[in-house]
C-alpha cells in the first residue's frame, strides 16, 4: 500500500444516505473499506436518521453519526424498495438530507482528512456546499443503481456537477465507468471493482442428483424472483432434475413465500438467513441465479464466485460484468420474461457435465479480480494520492 504522509491514521469521513441497519451492497463496501484499511484509517459515517436508529452508534472499525430528517419515515425508506415512493416525495427527502446534513457535515469536515461520498446525490451536494468553507479532498463512489442508470433527467445536471467537481470519481464496474465517461461526460474515472474476502467462503461441493439453484437478495420487484419461480416450476413439470432455494427479506416476502408454498415442491423459501447460513447454502449450491433489472456490481454474485458457484445473471450492464459465458456462468436475455429464463436454465442443465471445471474457474476469477485486499489497496491509493496532491 502507498505510504501515508500524515504520520497518523487517516481520518476518513464517509457520507452515505441510508447506512446500517439498512442493508445493501454499498453499505457492505463501505464497511469492508473500514475494516480492510484499519488501523490505517479511522472511519466516521454521516447518514440519515430513522425513527428506529440512534443519533450516534459505534461499530467495529467505524463510528456512525446520524442527522435528523423530518420527512415521513415511509418516504425516507425509499432506497429499500419496501414502499412505493413517488419522485416528488423522494425530492422532499433528499432536499431535507442536504439541508439537515450541512451543520454536522461542516463540523465533521473540519476534523477529516478525506471525504468519501457514496452515491452523488444527495450528500454530494452537501459536500460541495461545505467545501466552499472547509476544503477537503472529495472522493465520490458511484455504485450504479438509481444514482446513475435510472437517473431522472431533472437530476442529471446536479449529478454531473457533483461528479465533475469531485477530486476523484470511483466506478465499481467497467460498464458503469464507460457510462460515466460517454453519457455523463465525467473525464477522470477510476475503476475499483467491489471486493470480497474470498477465503471466508468454502468452495462449492460437486453436483448431486438434482441441480441445485440458489438465489438470495432483497425481495423487491426488480429482482424478478417471481419470474425465476415460474421458470423453475415449468422445467420441473417437464421432468428437469433441478431445485431452487430462495433466501431474503423485503416487501415481496409474502408473495414469494406464497408462490414457493404453492409450488410442486421444487422451490424452497427460507426467508432471512444470517451470514453463516448464507455461506453454507452457497457451498451446497450448483448454480446461483440473479435476475435483477439493475445493479452496479453485485456483491451477491461475487460471493457466489468466491464459493465456486457459476451464475445465471441478466444480460444488462453491471450485472453481467463478472460473468463470462461458458466459463463462469450464463446470461438471460430478458430477466422479466419467464420463457427467456427457461431457455437459459435449459442450457444450464445441458452444461451440467462441465460444472466441475466452471466451479474452479469461478473461484479463480473471484480471487484474481475481486479480492477484498485489492479493493482496499486501490482505495488507499486514491486517498493517499489526493493527500499528496493537496500537500
Amino acid at each position: 500500500m502507498s505510504d501515508n504522509a500524515l504520520g497518523r491514521p487517516m481520518r476518513l469521513l464517509s457520507l452515505y444516505p441510508s447506512f446500517w441497519p439498512r442493508q445493501g451492497g454499498g453499505q457492505m463496501v463501505l464497511a469492508a473499506i473500514a475494516q480492510g484499511l484499519s488501523p490505517r484509517i479511522s472511519n466516521t459515517v454521516l447518514t440519515r436518521r430513522f425513527h428506529d436508529t440512534p443519533a450516534r452508534e459505534e461499530y467495529d472499525y467505524l463510528s456512525v453519526r446520524r442527522y435528523p430528517n423530518p420527512a415521513p419515515e415511509r418516504w425516507k425508506d425509499y432506497a429499500t424498495g419496501a414502499h412505493h415512493v413517488s419522485f416528488p416525495q423522494k425530492c422532499v427527502v433528499t432536499g431535507f438530507d442536504v439541508i439537515c446534513s450541512l451543520a454536522p457535515l461542516y463540523r465533521m469536515a473540519t476534523e477529516a482528512d478525506v471525504i468519501h461520498v457514496h452515491f452523488p446525490l444527495p450528500l454530494g451536494v452537501s459536500a460541495l456546499i461545505v467545501r466552499a468553507f472547509v476544503h477537503r479532498p472529495m472522493v465520490v463512489t458511484v455504485h450504479g443503481n438509481a444514482d446513475v442508470y435510472e437517473l431522472p433527467p431533472a437530476l442529471a445536471p446536479v449529478t454531473r456537477a457533483v461528479l465533475k467537481r469531485a477530486d476523484a470519481v470511483v466506478s465499481v464496474s467497467h460498464d458503469l465507468a464507460e457510462h460515466l465517461r460517454l453519457t455523463m461526460g465525467v473525464p477522470n474515472v477510476t475503476l475499483i471493482p467491489n471486493g470480497i474476502d474470498v477465503d471466508a467462503f468454502e468452495p462449492s461441493a460437486t453436483t448431486g442428483e438434482r441441480l441445485s439453484l440458489f438465489s438470495i437478495s432483497r425481495l423487491v420487484p426488480r429482482k424478478n424472483i417471481h419470474v425465476l419461480i415460474a421458470a423453475v416450476e415449468q422445467l420441473a413439470s417437464e421432468g428437469a432434475p433441478l431445485s431452487l432455494t430462495i433466501a431474503g427479506t423485503g416487501p415481496e416476502l409474502e408473495r414469494i413465500e406464497r408462490l414457493a408454498r404453492q409450488s410442486s415442491g421444487a422451490v424452497r423459501f427460507l426467508g432471512f438467513v444470517d451470514e453463516a447460513h448464507k455461506r453454507r447454502l452457497l457451498s451446497e449450491s450448483d448454480v446461483f441465479v440473479q435476475l435483477s433489472t439493475r445493479e452496479g456490481l453485485s456483491i451477491a454474485a461475487l460471493e457466489a464466485l468466491a464459493s465456486g458457484v457459476p451464475c445465471v445473471v441478466s444480460d444488462i450492464p453491471g450485472v453481467r460484468e463478472p460473468i463470462t459465458v461458458g466459463q463462469t456462468g450464463w446470461y438471460v436475455d430478458d430477466p422479466e420474461d419467464v420463457q427467456s429464463v427457461v431457455e437459459t436454465l435449459r442450457r444450464v442443465v445441458a452444461d451440467r457435465p462441465g460444472l466441475g471445471a466452471m466451479k474452479q474457474a469461478c473461484r479463480l476469477v473471484a480471487r484474481e479480480r475481486y479480492s477484498l485486499q485489492a479493493m482496499c489497496e486501490s482505495y488507499w491509493t486514491v486517498f493517499t494520492g489526493l493527500l499528496r496532491t493537496r500537500a
